[in-house]
């Protein structure tokens, strides 16, 4: 079953009509998007001119109220400006509720303020699609992550693993400069939160992060290590000057 996705703004005339159009040209076939507005007024034209620069399908596209969508079941509603964020409590039931803030682009001339407002969109799409897709499954809850990363020992564990894909026990020490029980204890908790997992290679125990890792933890640990490259310089260091594998 496809899930529901509705875009809301004020107007429903340029936001909400530029994110419908886009989120359904990119979602394949695991969501439907559909917007409205709490003050619905005219599709602005320029909507138009820049969808079809992109390629997009707009036949469809025509403004929408609210109201008529007030009975119906939505698995998420994004709102793009803070007057329809502040009316989304008509959708209380939606299993999820996003703000997404984007400037109105209608008072401005020209089409470069709708463009740069579909660029922004197809950029918060992407990351959407990416961590909310059908093969994304929520395993493991936020604050288990944040607790984990919290501890600076397992915090680099798993920027290790970010970069080095599998290691030892062995490997692991050398590079953290710690006793061996104290990494197998720290590992152990990762691999029975759902962290991380294990494989036996002859006398190696190699440790890796979980192939079912939700995708939104994975962008989040890529995040963290490219946002602060210098994290493990130390450990990498130790890593190579022991000799990775020996």
């Amino acid at each position: 079953m496809k899930k529901r996705v509705l875009f809301l703004c004020t107007g429903n005339s340029a936001r909400s009509q530029l994110a419908e159009a886009l989120f359904n040209h990119m979602c394949g076939s695991d969501f439907e998007a559909m917007s409205a507005g709490v003050h619905p007024s005219e599709v602005d034209s320029r909507v138009f001119d820049i969808l079809q620069e992109d390629g997009v399908d707009s036949t469809s596209l025509q403004s929408k109220s609210s109201e008529n969508y007030s009975a119906e079941h939505f698995d998420f509603v994004i709102t793009l400006c803070d007057n329809a964020k502040d009316e989304c409590v008509v959708f209380e039931d939606a299993d999820a509720q996003i703000h997404w803030d984007f400037f109105d682009p209608k008072p401005l001339e020209g089409l470069k303020p709708f463009r740069t407002v579909a660029e922004g969109l197809k950029d918060r799409i992407a990351l959407f699609l990416l961590l909310n897709g059908h093969d994304a499954e929520n395993t493991v809850v936020p604050t288990a992550l944040f607790k984990v990363m919290s501890d600076p020992l397992r915090l680099k564990i798993l920027m290790l693993l970010e970069d080095e894909h599998s290691l030892t026990v062995s490997e692991l020490t050398k590079a953290l400069e710690v006793s061996q029980p104290k990494v197998s204890r720290h590992l152990a908790l990762l691999r029975d939160g759902g962290f991380l997992q294990d494989k036996r290679d002859g006398l190696w125990i190699f440790y890796r992060l979980a192939d079912n890792l939700p995708a939104w933890i994975r962008h989040t640990l890529e995040t963290v290590r490219n946002g602060n490259p210098a994290i493990i310089n130390r450990e990498k260091l130790n890593l190579k000057l022991a000799g990775k594998g020996k």
